[in-house]
């Protein structure tokens, strides 16, 4: 794998797979490490604003002082045992404080544009939005078909794929927050639909980790599992992806042949530069989101847009536009009002591809028809369509009649890529 100032160049088959809508994300604390307090910081916090009596002040004090993952641990179950029912809006309050969102900001964006069919997270602060685990959300992720490149949600890099919150989420979402180990065996197993979910889907999906550590024994086992389930072979390509820092060559190697995990890394400097992760994730966007992949279905063509009144798609003829862009200037998309101009575009030097609204659809497609000029025509317009209409403009040649963006957008790929 190619080694760039220190940061790894993402796998053509992880880009294929997200392309593809066969990738989730598996989002853990190192993503959201630069905006939320640390572990003491958070306990610190937390202890200030709860009500307890000099006994159990003293004790916390020397629990959180201490240091030792197992005495925070403690602290945090003495914490939660005292507070009550409080804790988890006194939680949500201490994040806020304490927090620093606009340090991931740049990650959330990027995060939004990779065409994810779904993200997990066993971060329960607010800087990802989405649902608790379920009935109604394993449904969705696991039964409704796959989120793909060309849908809206990824465009603007605000909404992206559907986040699930697997250790719940401070605030009133209906569910308590996974904080102490109490909670976690809890999870883990009172709960015996959580870890069936999570098998099913790391046995369908390719996984890429952001931010997870892997010291989570369960998810380890769960790993494991999915191995042995599919026979994984030391040649055979990554069931799983991760981006981790500071990993060596032999230790890469290992991974990937007998962890079927392919690591995509990069250097600290000795744990003082972290800006590889946002690099890697700048690289993943860049190759899949889509902008990248419409650009490169439609790069070194000319395209002619017919819409009488351009104002009902200039949504979509501006995505095509940057698009265009990103290809270099290797890439043509004339908007034109009227018949005339598309003909007169079609005679000479032709095109690879047209769009036309539905007024203009029939004269088009047999004028067409009549000067033999040819190029793939897809009809487009926003709002219900009409099946007889539909019915007369494939019996003309156009390949399809679509009202939504997703559906334009996969037509372009299809025809084009």
């Amino acid at each position: 794998m190619e080694n760039v100032a220190g940061v790894d160049t993402v796998p053509q088959h992880l880009i294929d797979e997200l392309a593809a809508g066969r990738c989730v994300a598996f989002v853990g604390a190192g993503f959201s490490a630069p905006a939320v307090p640390a572990w003491t910081a958070l306990l610190e916090g937390l202890a200030e604003k709860a009500v307890l009596d000099d006994d159990s002040r003293t004790w916390l004090g020397e629990l959180i002082n201490h240091g030792g993952a197992r005495d925070l641990e403690a602290a945090a179950q003495v914490l939660q045992g005292a507070m009550g029912p409080a804790f988890d809006p006194t939680l949500a309050e201490v994040l806020v404080e304490r927090g620093h969102p606009e340090r991931i900001a740049e990650r959330r964006q990027l995060l939004a544009g990779i065409p994810f069919d779904a993200i997990l997270t066993t971060n329960f602060d607010h800087f990802l939005v989405g649902e608790v685990p379920g009935p109604d959300a394993y449904q969705r992720i696991l039964r409704e078909p796959a989120h793909r490149w060309w849908e809206p949600r990824y465009w603007a890099g605000e909404e992206g794929a559907p986040v699930l919150k697997l250790h719940g989420e401070v605030g009133p979402v209906g569910d308590d927050v996974v904080f102490t180990q109490r909670d976690y065996r809890e999870r883990l197993y009172g709960s015996p639909a959580y870890m069936t979910f999570l098998r099913s889907l790391f046995a369908t999906s390719t996984v890429l980790f952001l931010g997870v550590s892997f010291t989570d024994a369960y998810l380890n086992e769960l790993r494991s599992e999915v191995l042995a389930m599919l026979d994984h072979r030391s040649d055979d390509l990554p069931v799983a992806y991760a981006v981790l820092n500071d990993v060596k060559p032999h230790q890469q190697r290992y991974l990937s042949q007998h962890e079927g995990l392919g690591v995509v890394g990069y250097d600290t400097a000795g744990g003082t530069d972290w800006s590889g992760f946002e690099q890697i994730l700048r690289q993943l966007h860049d190759a899949t989101n889509p902008r990248a992949l419409l650009g490169k279905a439609i790069s070194g063509r000319r395209l002619i847009w017919a819409d009488s009144e351009p104002e009902d798609t200039s949504y979509g003829a501006k995505l095509l536009g940057d698009a265009a862009e990103g290809t270099g200037g290797a890439t043509r998309v004339d908007q034109v009002r009227t018949v005339d101009e598309a003909v007169a575009l079609l005679r000479s030097p032709g095109a690879d591809l047209v769009i036309v609204d539905r007024p203009l659809a029939e004269r088009l497609l047999t004028t067409m028809r009549a000067e033999d000029l040819r190029a793939p025509v897809v009809v487009f317009a926003r709002g219900d369509s009409d099946d007889a209409d539909r019915r007369l403009w494939l019996s003309l040649g156009a390949t399809d009649s679509l009202h939504e963006w997703a559906d334009l957008f996969r037509e372009i790929e299809r025809v084009l890529g």
